[in-house]
């Protein structure tokens, strides 16, 4: 199974750079984007006694460090830690964050609510942009009916263009399917084409 241990570096203390050193020559790997180190153990004796000897080692570092066992974050899921994960939706590591929580709180704030409006704003588009599509549907289908209530009389081109909200190239496609379709017919009226419904 998997252990890990999440690094809290000090200002005070080793460098980054100087712990890394310590915890790779033990036989721990980096977990890429967090300040967390993972090795394989048997058991949970095993992780007791490698954390006996990398304590020992550790020691003068001013590090601190949280050991856990099976999962990365290892921690209980409840209180804080349990709303912390439910971040995850908004593209957020809870692992990053509880260290931040610990180390810089407004930090944390500030990260967490530019990526919660972020996501707020994603909402708000797609809402937007859902009622933007639906208004379309709405004048289409209104612009429909009025341009088949224009047929009944018969019209042509010139008048329909005149008394239809539509488009010309819009217009002059839709009769065109019309006429596809056998719903509507055209005439020919001295030099004008007559658009009429059947």
């Amino acid at each position: 199974m998997k252990a890990y241990i999440r690094v809290i570096y000090s200002s005070d203390g080793s460098s980054p750079g100087q712990i890394d050193k310590v915890f790779v020559g033990k036989g721990f790997k980096k977990v890429p984007g967090t300040p967390s180190y993972e090795i394989e153990v048997l058991n949970e004796g095993e992780m007791n006694d490698l954390l006996e000897e990398l304590h020992s080692t550790l020691k003068g570092l001013e590090v601190r460090y949280i050991p856990t066992l099976g999962t990365m974050e290892g921690q209980p899921s409840v209180g804080y830690r349990q709303r912390l994960s439910r971040l995850r939706d908004f593209n957020l590591e809870p692992l990053e964050l509880s260290g931040l929580l610990e180390e810089d709180a407004i930090k944390l704030r500030s990260v967490v609510q530019e990526k919660v409006g972020v996501y707020v704003d994603s909402i708000v588009a797609e809402r937007q942009e859902e009622v933007r599509e639906a208004e379309e549907r709405i004048i289409a289908e209104r612009s429909r009916q009025h341009l088949m209530e224009q047929l009944k009389e018969g019209r042509t081109f010139h008048e329909l263009s005149k008394a239809v909200p539509m488009e010309e190239e819009e217009l002059s496609q839709r009769l065109l399917e019309l006429v596809e379709k056998g719903i509507i017919r055209a005439e020919q009226k001295g030099r004008s084409v007559v658009y009429v419904s059947l």
